[in-house]
C-alpha cells in the first residue's frame, strides 16, 4: 500500500487522503521556515522509506513543500502530488498529479549537456 507523506499538518482534516495510502505526517504545527536544516533532517527520516508509488500531500509553508518535493523527485525520478481541490458544490476532494523526470545526455561540441524531459499525467 502506498504512503502519503504529509508535509505539515496544522489543524486541517486530511483524513480523505487516506484513500491514497497510509498517512505519514512529517511535521506538525508551526515550523521555522528559515531553518532548512531541520526540515531536511525531518524529511530525510521519513522519505528514506518512500517508494516511487508514494505521494506528497502539499500542505504547510511553500518552502517546506519545495524541499520535500525536491527530495522525493531526486530519489525517485518522479513526483506524485496530492492537491486539495475546492469545489463550489461542496464536493471538495484530493486530486493527484504525477510528474516523471527523464534525463537525456547529449554531446555538443565536446561538452556534455543535460536535458530534462517532463511528462505529467493527472487523475481526478
Amino acid at each position: 500500500m502506498p504512503r502519503v507523506y504529509v508535509v505539515n499538518t496544522s489543524g486541517h482534516d486530511i483524513s480523505d487522503a487516506e484513500r491514497y495510502g497510509e498517512l505519514v505526517v512529517m511535521t506538525e504545527g508551526t515550523v521555522d521556515k528559515f531553518n532548512i536544516t531541520i526540515m531536511l533532517r525531518a524529511f530525510n527520516e521519513h522519505l528514506a522509506y518512500s517508494t516511487s508509488d508514494d505521494f506528497i500531500l502539499v500542505s504547510g509553508p511553500t518552502v517546506m513543500n519545495c524541499i520535500a518535493c525536491a527530495m522525493f523527485a531526486a530519489k525517485h525520478g518522479c513526483l506524485n502530488l496530492l492537491l486539495w481541490r475546492y469545489e463550489r458544490d461542496g464536493e471538495d476532494r484530493y486530486v493527484h498529479e504525477r510528474v516523471r523526470f527523464r534525463l537525456r545526455r547529449q554531446v555538443r561540441k565536446g561538452t556534455k549537456t543535460t536535458k530534462t524531459k517532463y511528462k505529467t499525467s493527472g487523475e481526478s
